[in-house]
């Protein structure tokens, strides 16, 4: 493919091969014309990407970088605007409307730790800035950057071996560059798994996964990304820095967790060694309806709290339990679509007129789990559940990967689609969850023009739980970015002001930044300041996230 039709892709999601279309969801595409009163055609014009001219030449990069080969520096049009943009709904939205692109002035692929670390020094005495680049799924905005001075990005793919696997201590060491599938599949050869499994799993490194706090869908079990990894290696301009890597321990504070969701502006992660765990046998699916939110999240507490841990634990409130069996390729025939429409009369006669859907996965290790996995299903009983078959589960299983190629065609027909997501203690999350759907109906016409909300809780802990957010509605044309704005100020107040977390997983980036800049006392501040002045003096890492932000 030409580098020209390969820019036409490059706001999409993935890989383009595996690109949808609207019209392979026929249920869903009517339910929304309904909702948005108005026909969804295909209405956004693809614009040619072009980047800015780089302020540098190929001798000037040969002048200041002489000890990188040749294939470790590009000026190529195509590498500097691959690296310019994250994923997000706000980054394709900039990437349609925008005319005028920033992009990088040029981009360099180290392959060794030492790379990186004469990298920096270079940078450091030509007073350029570094932006790390692992495989660009980010949804926050971590890439955005003003062209104040010169700016390198530093794309990690090459950086992606395996350095040891210790199998007496199940752990294992990989350069950071790693992407997901590879990561995985040489653990699942030798029988182990890492459980890491984020939605952005085919197309995220580890790095990336260290430096966004990341969560994965079967963090249930494993834990988050902190709880995974035991040690780490950082190259940062002031010399590399490791912690001391030991199972546990009292040796003074562990440095690495400084490092963990600092988003490239401390140091860049190089090397990690992680937690690794026997590959399950199996896994099977407990599945429940619930009458109401708030019964379902009651019981999901009382399962968490009882020691029971399903690998992954999904709870869809109303919405998106409509919208989920919308999201279907095809229509029921014959014998299966009479059986599903007498079990929807039958489910409505014991109350269950606008259910919500809890999907419990269950890791085969032991007959324990087994028993723990009928506990949990007593417990949802308890709470009014109803029982239904694992097969419920088949669609969200087969897709939990490919979701976000469904946005790419909603946005193509107009339609605005973003998410976010929140944390907090449980006595607090259905209270939550109320305030922000009251607080988009207050200060906007957001659901008076067909406006949906669907949320889902997942990752939960035996304090609390996070409720992750998706909006959906008809898109404002000519008026894309301010729309975004003000849909995401008002979501993003509504959390801070009734007890949530800015982000879960998905971090910081300029997108959350000065809500993340609220949650920060100014002594927590100066002392993080401090430390990015001593590691980062010239703040040429990532400059502008977090704590030294101008906002």
């Amino acid at each position: 493919m030409e580098p020209a039709a390969e820019n036409s892709n490059l706001w999409r999601w993935g890989n383009p091969a595996n690109a949808v279309h609207l019209s392979q969801f026929p249920k869903l595409k009517l339910f929304l014309e309904n909702k948005f009163g108005t026909k969804l055609n295909p209405d956004i014009k693809i614009p040619s990407f072009k980047s800015a001219p780089s302020r540098f030449s190929e001798n000037d990069l040969k002048n200041i970088f002489p000890d990188l080969k040749q294939n470790q520096v590009s000026l190529q049009e195509h590498d500097r605007l691959r690296f310019t943009f994250g994923k997000s709904y706000y980054d394709v939205i900039k990437m349609l409307t925008t005319q005028k692109i920033f992009s990088p002035d040029f981009v360099l692929f180290p392959e060794t730790i030492e790379d990186i670390s004469y990298i920096l020094k270079q940078a450091v005495k030509n007073k350029i800035k570094i932006i790390t680049f692992g495989g660009g799924s980010n949804v926050v905005g971590a890439f955005d950057t003003d062209a104040s001075m010169p700016v390198c990005v530093l794309n990690m793919e090459r950086l992606n071996r395996l350095i040891e696997i210790d199998y007496d201590s199940h752990t294992a060491t990989f350069e950071t560059g790693i992407f997901g599938p590879e990561l995985e599949k040489i653990l699942n050869e030798k029988n182990f798994t890492l459980g890491h499994f984020p939605q952005s799993f085919e197309f995220s490194t580890l790095g990336g996964w260290l430096a966004l706090r990341s969560a994965g869908q079967e963090s249930g079990l494993y834990g988050k990304i902190e709880d995974i990894v035991l040690q780490m290696k950082i190259v940062t301009p002031a010399g590399i820095i490791e912690n001391i890597g030991f199972p546990r321990h009292a040796c003074g504070p562990d440095f690495h967790h400084l490092f963990l969701g600092s988003e490239g502006t401390l140091g860049i992660i190089a090397q990690a060694k992680l937690r690794i765990h026997k590959k399950p046998e199996n896994y099977f699916w407990k599945i429940a309806l619930f009458r109401n939110f708030e019964n379902g999240a009651e019981a999901l507490q009382e399962i968490i709290q009882a020691g029971i841990h399903p690998a992954v634990a999904r709870f869809s409130d109303i919405s998106e339990t409509k919208l989920s069996s919308l999201i279907s390729h095809t229509e029921k025939k014959g014998f299966q679509k009479i059986v599903q429409s007498l079990m929807k009369s039958w489910l409505k006669s014991k109350g269950y007129n606008e259910p919500c859907v809890l999907m419990m996965r269950f890791a085969v290790r032991n007959d324990s789990d087994y028993t723990a996995a009928n506990t949990a299903a007593q417990i949802a009983k308890k709470h009014g559940a109803q029982k239904l078959p694992s097969s419920v589960a088949a669609s969200w299983e087969k897709t939990r990967f490919s979701l976000p190629y469904l946005r790419d065609t909603l946005v193509e027909h107009r339609v605005f689609i973003d998410t976010f997501e929140t944390v907090t203690y449980w006595k607090n999350l259905v209270p939550l969850y109320h305030h922000i759907k009251k607080a988009l109906k207050s200060n906007s016409d957001y659901f008076d023009k067909g406006g949906i909300l669907l949320c889902h809780i997942s990752h939960v802990y035996e304090t609390g739980a996070s409720l992750y957010f998706t909006m959906i509605t008809a898109q404002e044309k000519e008026n894309e970015i301010e729309q975004w704005q003000r849909l995401k100020k008002i979501v993003s107040d509504a959390i801070l002001e009734n007890g949530g977390a800015i982000s879960h997983h998905h971090g910081i980036g300029k997108d959350h930044q000065n809500w993340y800049l609220q949650q920060l006392n100014p002594e927590t501040k100066k002392f993080l300041q401090a430390i990015k002045n001593y590691i980062d003096p010239e703040n040429i890492l990532n400059p502008g996230k977090l704590i030294d932000a101008k906002s």
